[in-house]
């Protein structure tokens, strides 16, 4: 029997980031992709199914309003974690939840990005209870 893993897209400009990032998920049962370019990024949305889109607040090739307002066209909508290098604002959480984003979490605290993941692919993701 095949295992069901959970896919995880992270978009983000920073190697770095994505490997560490990549490494913690798959380490603890996800199955992710990564990529640099919020134009590619789509392109993978419009082909393949993930259940969590992880995306950096700063795309080097779109604005991530704009990145984010395509996304919510997609027929098929992931959960969206917005990630940024300083502690989010309310003004930030607001902003982001307003493109369609559950969370918005610092990409530097590896323990909080791998839990806002975590519980949107819970059966019952607290992403989906706040927002409803």
């Amino acid at each position: 029997m095949k295992e069901n893993k959970k896919r995880v897209l992270i978009v983000d400009n920073n190697e770095n980031v994505l490997g560490t990032l990549q490494r913690v998920l798959e380490n603890t049962g996800f199955d992710t992709r990564t990529t640099w370019s919020g134009f590619e990024a789509l392109d993978l949305l419009k082909t393949e199914d993930f259940q969590v889109l992880l995306v950096d607040d700063y795309l080097p090739d779109l604005y991530s309003s704009d990145f984010l307002s395509r996304v919510a066209s997609l027929p098929i909508q992931p959960w969206v974690v917005v990630m940024q290098s300083s502690m989010p604002t309310n003004r930030d959480v607001h902003h982001y939840a307003s493109l369609g984003a559950v969370t918005v979490v610092r990409k530097h605290q590896v323990g909080e990005v791998f839990n806002a993941v975590s519980s949107c692919c819970s059966e019952e993701p607290l992403a989906k209870i706040l927002i409803n």
